[in-house]
């Protein structure tokens, strides 16, 4: 009894260490996926890691950007506070009107004086503090506003309402006392000697500097500079950008912009950090994010690959008891279909990211700084997901080893159904059907994303709606699918029916490839084909046996044909002296000569048409053979008073071909013409050669009215002119096609009223 439970204790005490690490994995991607997103540096990728340092990262641009902004709050305010670089608090403020002219003017130490009665003061840092309880106290009287004439530290400012020019007095020492911490605190950073930012800014009447050797030249050993000249446009600098925006500074600052005086700055970076100021703490904290950046990276790669790996071990021991075992245990949860497992996973779901939206966000907001709340719950949201999600695998994963999963589907059993319906339904209703399914599906799902899209902004609503856009996504590309699927066998169908139009009668659709009337319509179309290729084997066979009777018959009728012509060749020798006699073996030596041609003609269609011809193609001169068959039908033609006019090619082309078959060929064509041309005519002959083949066409004006197609001339037994008054057997046409097409090349009739054309192609064979 205890050697059968070890097998399976043991295996499910792999499960359950197996399942451990898959939790402990996902929490170990989560915690690297967090320090990478919460990191600085987050979407610079990987490359920034080696190609990136301080000094070209943002953050070092972020921060000389509000050095030097805090720099040229310096030198805009020096002159307003400062006389011989000391602090002179009886520089004069501004000036406004207490009554209609009576003009009063406040110094420094006015403003200094009234700040403190106020509640106005600057801290540590230099920023501009007001204490309400002091303003409460002495609230008499600051609410009144005057006339100011003129500002020290804000003297271009233009005034674009007459309102612009009125303050309060407590407005005015809040303005003056918020420009000196801002004096006071550039000064204290960048003129004391704890600053690793360097500058010299020199304009016409006016210099500034917290380093008398900084020059040009010197900068460039510092580490990163930039350099403003009013004769260039751009900064010389090698910063990861061109800081354009400190020229604008430049120019701003200059006292002697309205008389366009001229202006130089240079500021360096001593990137070695001897001090200890905000560059030195950045690059510090610059190197920090990175470590934490990589080990954030690799304990996310190393999580998800255990997650991968236990998660596939765990989907392959699912439903098993023993790493041997082919019995699938099942639970009763896993019986219920896919359908019904995944509406319960969506039911958990949302259970779940309520409980976590009602408590454990309120956890998340104790434990961790607001900046990184939002991202905090989606992580959690996550997270929940995955869990449930992965409950719902294993149960499919386990009805699918078990076979079930198919079985027990609801789309399966709605399929059958509905292919059951559509199979007693015509096409056009059916792709209606699909239509209006399709679409009220569509807009009814659309409506719902678009409710709740404007009802509910919660993370569970967006996850909801993210769904329900995924779904409806899903179910128009699943219907695009079978649409495809249906038109493909159409067009298989189709396919067939042409090539079975084209005369292919071996159709053998796969039925596999089929489904619903599609299938009922490929079986029935192999039947149409096995029942042609029936049909057409036996139409084969008659016309075997019509050419074997028709050649048997014409060796039969050729003996005693011989013997009548060999025998009126013997009367003609005596010479009969009745002229009645001679003009009967006349006629009696026509006919037999004209039932020899036509003898042979049949033998000869009957062969050809059959192919039972050898072919012997060599390379021949195309033009020679032509001009030999002008000569000898030239007499001929002159006889009916046929005129034979030839275009040809004064060089050779050579073709490949059978030269006594391609000579039956020229004598068929030209007997054409001598037999029905119209007498004292001309008969017109051309060869030319065009992209690599040779036509050669013969033309003539038939003698009779041409009533007929060119395709019925190159039936047997059929000729141009249907009285019959020549002698032609009606297989000229037909024995020049076949011998042609036998030998490779083309045959073509045309006609245009009564102009008779016919032409032959060949491929020319280039020397």
């Amino acid at each position: 009894m205890s050697k059968n439970k070890n097998p399976r204790f043991r295996f499910a005490l792999k499960k359950t260490i197996l399942a451990i690490l898959h939790i402990l994995a996902l929490a170990v991607f989560v915690t690297g996926v967090s320090l990478i997103y919460c990191n600085d540096n987050f979407k610079k990728g990987l490359i920034w890691m080696n190609s990136e340092t301080y000094e070209d990262s943002p953050a070092f641009a972020e921060l000389l950007g509000d050095d030097t902004d805090s720099l040229f709050d310096y030198i805009r305010y020096r002159d307003v506070f400062e006389t011989d670089g000391k602090l002179d608090t009886e520089k004069e403020m501004f000036s406004f009107d207490v009554t209609p002219g009576t003009e009063q003017t406040y110094t420094l130490d006015d403003v200094l004086q009234y700040a403190e009665q106020r509640g106005y003061y600057l801290d540590n840092s230099y920023r501009l503090v007001a204490d309400k309880s002091v303003q409460r106290e002495t609230s008499s009287g600051a609410n009144q506003t005057y006339m100011v004439n003129w500002r020290a530290y804000n003297s271009n400012k233009s005034l674009k309402e007459p309102g612009d020019a009125y303050m309060t007095l407590d407005a005015l020492t809040a303005e003056t006392m918020s420009c000196l911490g801002k004096y006071s605190a550039a000064k204290s950073k960048f003129n004391t000697g704890t600053s690793n930012l360097f500058y010299t800014v020199t304009y016409d009447s006016a210099s500034f500097t917290n380093l008398d050797t900084l020059t040009a030249d010197t900068a460039k050993s510092y580490g990163r500079y930039a350099i403003f000249t009013s004769s260039t446009v751009l900064p010389e600098n090698n910063l990861s950008y061109t800081p354009t925006e400190l020229t604008n500074m430049v120019q701003e600052c200059n006292p002697d912009k309205e008389s366009g005086g001229s202006y130089s700055a240079v500021l360096a970076v001593d990137t070695s950090y001897p001090q200890q100021d905000d560059f030195y703490y950045g690059k510090i904290s610059y190197g920090h994010q990175r470590n934490i950046y990589f080990i954030g990276l690799i304990l996310m790669l190393s999580g998800l690959a255990t997650l991968l790996v236990t998660l596939v071990l765990l989907i392959l021991m699912s439903g098993h008891t023993t790493r041997k075992s082919q019995e699938i245990v099942l639970n009763r949860v896993d019986r219920l279909g896919p359908e019904t497992n995944a509406l319960l996973c969506a039911v958990m779901i949302i259970l779940c990211l309520f409980l976590a939206e009602k408590i454990g966000n309120r956890l998340l907001h104790m434990s961790i700084p607001s900046v990184y709340w939002h991202f905090a719950e989606n992580m959690l949201a996550y997270i929940l997901i995955y869990l449930c999600i992965l409950v719902t695998l294993f149960s499919l994963v386990r009805g699918f080893k078990a076979g079930i999963l198919w079985k027990n589907s609801f789309l399966r059993r709605f399929k059958n159904n509905t292919a059951k319906f559509f199979l007693d339904i015509s096409f056009a209703r059916r792709s209606a059907f699909y239509f209006w399914l399709t679409l009220l599906f569509n807009v009814l799902l659309t409506f719902l994303i678009v409710f709740l899209s404007l009802k509910n902004h919660t993370l569970t609503s967006r996850f909801i709606v993210a769904g329900l856009i995924l779904f409806l996504f899903l179910f128009n590309a699943f219907q695009f699918r079978k649409k495809f699927e249906r038109d493909e066998q159409m067009d298989d169908i189709s396919d067939a029916i042409k090539s079975m139009a084209e005369g292919d009668t071996d159709i053998n659709l796969d039925l596999k490839e089929y489904s619903g009337k599609e299938a009922v319509m490929a079986g029935s179309l192999n039947h149409i084909g096995q029942g042609l290729q029936t049909a057409l084997n036996d139409a084969v066979k008659s016309e075997r046996m019509k050419a074997d009777l028709i050649t048997n018959v014409s060796h039969d009728i050729k003996t005693p044909l011989t013997s009548i012509i060999n025998y009126v060749d013997l009367i003609k020798r005596e010479h009969p002296s009745d002229p009645k006699i001679q003009e009967y073996l006349t006629v009696l030596d026509q006919k037999s000569q004209h039932l020899k041609t036509l003898t042979e003609d049949l033998v000869e269609a009957s062969k050809a048409s059959t192919g039972n011809i050898s072919i012997d193609a060599r390379d021949i001169d195309f033009v020679e053979l032509v001009e030999q068959t002008n000569g000898e039908f030239e007499e001929k033609y002159a006889d009916r008073g046929l005129e034979l006019l030839a275009d040809l090619p004064s060089k050779s082309i050579l073709i490949h071909a059978d030269g006594q078959h391609l000579w039956r060929v020229l004598e068929n064509l030209y007997s054409n013409a001598y037999k029905y041309a119209a007498g004292k005519s001309r008969v017109y002959v051309n060869m030319a050669e065009k992209d690599g083949s040779v036509f050669f066409t013969i033309k003539n004006v038939s003698e009779h009215e041409l009533n007929i197609s060119p395709e019925e001339l190159t039936e047997r037994f059929v000729r141009g002119d249907q009285s019959r008054t020549t002698e032609g057997s009606g297989l000229g046409l037909s024995i020049a096609k076949s011998l042609t097409e036998l030998q490779g090349g083309k045959f073509e009739l045309s006609i245009d009223g009564d102009l008779f054309k016919a032409s032959v192609t060949f491929p020319e064979v280039q020397a």
